[in-house]
């Protein structure tokens, strides 16, 4: 697990069919499921044997424990499905390490950063609460890997701890303002782009050591 979150952090995975896919499976299994209950339904109706129902319940039962089985194993070798991240990715560190990148920060790497500071104080990308590392980069019209090893490698961030950074700071600057002071912190996580008022306490605290309703207490104090 601790692989897929690293790639989580470090990149936002696209979407691929298989969720749809791994859907449609279920929706099939569902059906067989519910035909079976039929199966037995109509077979209580219809009076047959003893041996026969019996049968039919080893059946339904076997059927049951196979179908179950599938869906855990799938789920444990296709973690994919529901975090988004493929089981073929590497964490942006192996990459690099695999491809013997230089760290150092010539010019050419010194003007990207720059510009993706520019972008990010002018434009203010981070207010929306969907960015990702794909979005970002189409906004910057850069390449997805470039940007990732640009965020990752050069400034030793993870994608969301650098945008949570900008939406911290955002909140500060709204946190310290008297004419705000009627927003509750709810609103305010909001504005920045936060989706989720546990996700901004944690990342307030990390950043400030300190919970967003003691930072504007003390902000105002002074």
């Amino acid at each position: 697990m601790s692989k897929y979150r690293t790639i989580y952090l470090e990149n936002y995975a696209k979407a691929d069919r298989s969720a749809y896919k791994w859907l449609f499976q279920i929706t099939l299994y569902f059906c067989f499921a519910h035909l079976f209950v039929l199966l037995k339904t109509g077979a209580l109706m219809s009076g047959i044997g003893e041996s026969y129902l019996k049968l039919l319940y080893l059946f339904i039962s076997s059927s049951a424990l196979i179908i179950i089985c599938w869906f855990v194993l799938k789920a444990l070798y296709n973690p994919h499905l529901f975090t988004g991240i493929k089981s073929e990715l590497e964490p942006l560190k192996a990459k690099l390490d695999n491809k013997e990148l230089v760290a150092e920060r010539d010019m050419d790497t010194l003007s990207a950063i720059e510009s993706l500071a520019y972008f990010m104080e002018r434009k203010k990308p981070y207010l929306d609460y969907e960015l990702t590392l794909e979005k970002l980069a189409n906004q910057l019209k850069m390449e997805e890997k470039d940007l990732s090893i640009l965020i990752n490698h050069h400034l030793g961030k993870h994608f969301f701890d650098f945008i949570n950074e900008y939406r911290i700071e955002e909140a500060k600057k709204i946190l310290r303002n008297p004419e705000n002071k009627k927003l509750t912190i709810l609103e305010v996580l909001y504005q920045v782009g936060f989706n989720s008022k546990s996700s901004f306490y944690t990342a307030f605290k990390k950043i400030t050591d300190q919970t967003p309703t003691a930072y504007r207490k003390s902000a105002l104090a002074e």
